[in-house]
């Protein structure tokens, strides 16, 4: 084996997870074009290996190249020649299945036209072309696995990671998924796979790697591996049960290692020369009268090369022979390299505006996410201004129009909080992987779901001012201040959205951001003066309401919106939005990485 030959190379990989050592010097190669297997029970380092190649993890020691890139060094050239399809099908719900392969597609970089004609190509490779324009969540478990491998392919890697892919499918879904590896063998793609599905590796792979409690314990082809745990065996079972003890005695001078499973009601005699010994076997039942049930020849199964290497799980692994891999573990990888993907600020912009659409679909496909920030606010102002509003008084302007600039940030602030449902949702559910496999800005996936924040809180205000017309509230200052109290609107908000996403980031749970998202807002809204003048209210609160942040927004956007003194309330205003900003960005930036990492 020649180093040009070899697409995944691994040395003495380790990871640490807290106390656990999830990895404990991990050495391995992977041949290019071939199908190459990890099997292991549960914790025992697969899916963190698969993590270290695509990048999404780095070792704490050791080094690994893929399509001869360092992982570390050049991982944007690693994930420019990777594809991924993890555990979870990592496809979002809320896009058809065109739009999941064309957003992929414009993430991998490739031009408009090119993605579209990627993803209908893919579509018909994998069935799924009468699906195409149907959103994912209303695909089956089969049909959402076909997608998520689909999306793995579309910028067309030399080399493929498949993290248990077949898991959970039902046969007839498990045996298409398995002739499309085929398919991919024969076109020459690496494949690297991870299965607890024996058979899977058995029929698939060329090679197979066993791992246990972070240690490599064998690797060679399934023959190989095979050949250690035994020989050919013949299986023997009677017609009758009573009859197993004469069939066993009448076998007794062909070998000693003859052993009988009472589990399973056969007779298990080693079997070194093969059919001769099935011969022998039926013409002495028959001479002794015995009627068989079965009467077969087996070799060794994966099954028992697992359970001789792997044990019990509360002992050390076994080490069996592992045989050479054919060249100096010091040499030099030298595997094709993958074309260089363009950088620079331009394809930033470029890769955010893609994921900003991606997540505006989320709020035209969910309506009620839309409801719930603006429905809401629609509900306050009515009540306060046709149940309370007469028993409020306000010194010099209408209860309608004090109110409407409150109840624009209550809307906005309100909406926020989707930041960061969306973002642990986005964790749950596998997509923040996807993105982290891809070439794309490592940017993009805040600046984009903040991005679509920022036009989502555009549209609520526009709303909630046609309503507030409804009801009588009129800009008294003119166009200008206008825009400027809608454009304060949106960048408080836009703020907002930032703690939301860090909230969300490190709760890692949907419903579990909503509630913490949610309750700090409330109780900043209704500790303002969104409702009432601070003026008005019991002393102990009357200080906390004047340097709330809800309460200096509301103030400028009264002043823009109904006229009079702007400078000290705006400027207020714009120092909180960048306080919060400079504050809050960075350290969502800094939990990503960390959660993600």
């Amino acid at each position: 084996m020649q180093g040009d030959d070899i697409a995944i190379r691994a040395e003495g990989l380790e990871r640490r997870f807290g106390t656990v050592r999830a990895l404990a010097g991990v050495d391995l190669e992977v041949p290019a074009g071939t199908v190459f297997g990890l099997l292991g029970p549960n914790g025992a380092g697969k899916t963190t290996t698969i993590r270290i190649l695509t990048t999404l993890v780095r070792p704490d020691a050791g080094r690994a190249w893929v399509a001869g890139h360092d992982v570390v060094r050049e991982s944007a050239l690693v994930r420019s020649a990777i594809g991924l399809a993890g555990q979870l099908a990592a496809v979002d719900d809320h896009l058809t299945g065109t739009e999941n392969l064309e957003m992929v597609g414009r993430l991998n970089h490739l031009g408009r036209a090119e993605a579209r004609r990627r993803a209908g190509e893919l579509l018909e490779r994998f069935g799924l072309t009468g699906a195409a324009d149907r959103q994912a969540r209303t695909y089956s478990g089969g049909m959402r696995r076909r997608l998520d491998l689909a999306a793995s392919l579309v910028g067309g890697p030399p080399v493929l990671f498949l993290d248990e892919p077949t898991s959970g499918l039902d046969p007839l879904s498990r045996l298409a998924l398995w002739e499309e590896i085929r398919r991919l063998r024969a076109e020459k793609t690496t494949l690297l796979l991870t299965t607890q599905n024996l058979e899977e590796a058995d029929r698939l792979a060329d090679r197979i790697a066993v791992i246990d409690h972070g240690r490599l314990v064998a690797e060679g082809s399934p023959s190989e591996l095979k050949s250690q745990v035994g020989g050919n065996r013949l299986f023997l079972r009677t017609a009758e049960p009573a009859d197993m003890k004469r069939a066993a005695e009448s076998l007794a001078d062909i070998d000693a290692g003859a052993r009988e499973d009472p589990g399973r009601g056969e007779l298990i005699v080693p079997a070194p020369t093969g059919i001769s010994i099935v011969v022998e076997a039926a013409r002495r039942a028959d001479a002794a009268g015995i009627e068989l049930a079965e009467l077969s020849l087996r070799g060794p199964t994966l099954d028992e090369v697992f359970l001789a290497l792997t044990g019990d799980g509360a002992k050390p692994p076994r080490v069996l022979a592992r045989p050479p891999v054919g060249r100096s573990p010091g040499a030099p990888i030298v595997a094709p390299k993958s074309p260089t993907s363009p950088r620079g600020g331009g394809r930033a912009v470029g890769d955010a505006v893609v994921m900003t659409k991606r997540n505006l679909y989320r709020y035209l496909r969910i309506p009620s996410l839309m409801a719930f920030s603006v429905v809401q606010p629609i509900l306050f102002v009515l009540l306060f201004t046709y149940a309370f509003g007469g028993a409020i008084h306000v010194p010099g302007v209408t209860y309608v129009d004090f109110l409407l600039p409150g109840t624009f940030v209550l809307a906005l602030a309100f909406g926020a909080s989707q930041t960061g449902i969306a973002l642990a949702q986005d964790l749950t559910s596998g997509m923040i992987d996807r993105f982290r496999s891809l070439p794309m800005a490592r940017s993009a996936v805040l600046a984009g779901r903040t991005g679509a924040e920022a036009v989502r809180n555009l549209f609520a205000v526009s709303l909630m001012i046609g309503i507030g017309a409804l009801v009588g509230f009129r800009f008294h200052a003119g166009a200008l201040p206008a825009l400027g109290a809608v454009g304060l609107a949106v960048a408080v908000g836009f703020a907002l959205s930032w703690v939301s996403a860090l909230i969300g980031l490190a709760v890692r749970d949907a419903e579990t951001a909503q509630v913490a998202s949610l309750m700090p807002i409330i109780v900043l809204i209704f500790s303002s003066s969104t409702f009432v003048p601070v003026a008005t209210m019991p002393g102990w609160l009357e200080g906390f309401a004047k340097i709330n942040p809800i309460t200096k927004a509301v103030n400028a956007m009264r002043a823009l919106s109904l006229g009079g003194p702007t400078s000290t309330p705006v400027w207020e205003a714009i120092a909180w939005v960048a306080g919060i900003l400079v504050v809050f960005v960075p350290l969502a930036v800094q939990r990503y990485r960390r959660t993600t990492a």
